[in-house]
């Protein structure tokens, strides 16, 4: 099944050739972007509420997100695979996140590195590969972060399309990976950010 996920990943790049800044890259940033715009306005006394993701409260949320983030700047710099691993999100959930967030931007401003080939989460592929299916990581938590702080996140349609083509077809191998619950039925012809949400096991109506 890696080898299956990673050659869909590798035929839906292969739309993506001779964009200056790739579409997995720029679907990426715009879901990085939306994340971030929920993490900078979450109030002093809302870390620890409840979130959607069983048994984390509103800094887990951030804090696995920033170890994406760091798995990913990982295999950005060393060309080798690195696992993310959830760190402490500690007093400052809005430092860690921040300084993930940096961090990264600034090893996919490399030349090169989206090209980079290595044997990553799913086997042979690239940096753009690994950030096609990343994609939903922060689209995804973005809403479950604003459901814990009652704040609003504004997901693009055209981001949460992209990357339900990138993972929808891969949904079940996903869920029995335990990365998504089940989905959740909407009316098909609500928004793409809707649909997403709700096939990751999200409930957007809730």
């Amino acid at each position: 099944m890696r080898t299956a996920f990673v050659d869909r990943l590798r035929s839906l790049r292969e739309r993506w050739t001779g964009v200056p800044m790739s579409t997995a890259r720029r679907n990426y940033t715009k879901a990085l972007y939306g994340m971030d715009a929920v993490v900078q306005r979450v109030p002093d006394d809302a870390w620890d509420a409840d979130s959607p993701c069983d048994g984390w409260c509103a800094r887990d949320v951030v804090a696995h997100a920033a170890g994406v983030m760091n798995a990913i700047e990982a295999m950005a710099r060393t060309g080798q695979n690195a696992l993310p691993e959830m760190p402490d999100p500690g007093d400052d959930p809005v430092g860690l996140w921040n300084s993930a967030r940096d961090a990264l931007l600034e090893a996919l401003d490399q030349p090169g590195v989206l090209d980079q080939r290595g044997n990553y989460w799913f086997g042979e592929s690239t940096i753009d590969d690994i950030l096609a299916f990343s994609v939903w990581d922060p689209l995804g938590h973005a809403w479950d972060l604003g459901r814990s702080t009652g704040l609003e996140p504004h997901g693009s349609d055209e981001v949460a399309a992209a990357s339900m083509e990138v993972i929808g077809a891969n949904a079940d191998m996903l869920r029995t990976m335990g990365l998504m619950g089940d989905a959740v039925a909407v009316d098909d012809d609500a928004p793409a950010y809707e649909r997403f949400l709700a096939l990751t096991g999200r409930d957007p109506n809730a």
